[in-house]
């Protein structure tokens, strides 16, 4: 390669290199507030059965994993509420604990429930740990897992 190319293919680069920084856009920031409450909203959404706003609020690659060890895909949990399978009749959240870090958020907490399984009434008491994506300015959530407290 002589100079003449050389000079020609680093203007290609810089040239690239420009115009990836004039069409990317900047990250918009989402706080510890507004963690908490995508949090609240997804709780809602779970109580209410509304298989619309979960989805909204899920990441299309979310991981959705339970204290049984059941691990079910963004679809898979919604088809869940909304086909009636889990029917929350309350959540309570308790202890919350979140945190923000670049794009990144986690928020772990009690939760506290009662609800019908498959026809079955019961109540859980759950450790989760929920792992959230700042896309476009909106936290998604991309990965779930509930695990039973340790008792001593």
């Amino acid at each position: 390669m002589n100079r003449r190319e050389m000079a020609r293919a680093g203007g290609v680069f810089a040239g690239l290199a420009v115009m990836g920084a004039v069409m990317s856009k900047p990250a918009l920031a989402c706080s510890d507030d507004d963690l908490k409450k995508a949090v609240e909203e997804f709780r809602k959404a779970m109580v209410e059965g509304n298989g619309a706003r979960l989805l909204e609020l899920m990441s299309d690659d979310c991981s959705f994993g339970h204290a049984n060890n059941v691990i079910q895909t963004k679809l898979e949990f919604v088809k869940t509420v909304v086909e009636k399978t889990e029917v929350f009749k309350a959540i309570n959240l308790s202890g919350h604990d979140i945190k923000v870090s670049g794009d990144t958020g986690i928020a772990r907490h009690v939760f506290d429930s009662d609800l019908n399984f498959m026809g079955k009434d019961m109540h859980l008491t759950l450790n989760i740990l929920m792992v959230w994506r700042n896309e476009d300015g909106r936290w998604r959530l991309i990965a779930r897992q509930s695990f039973k407290p340790i008792t001593v």
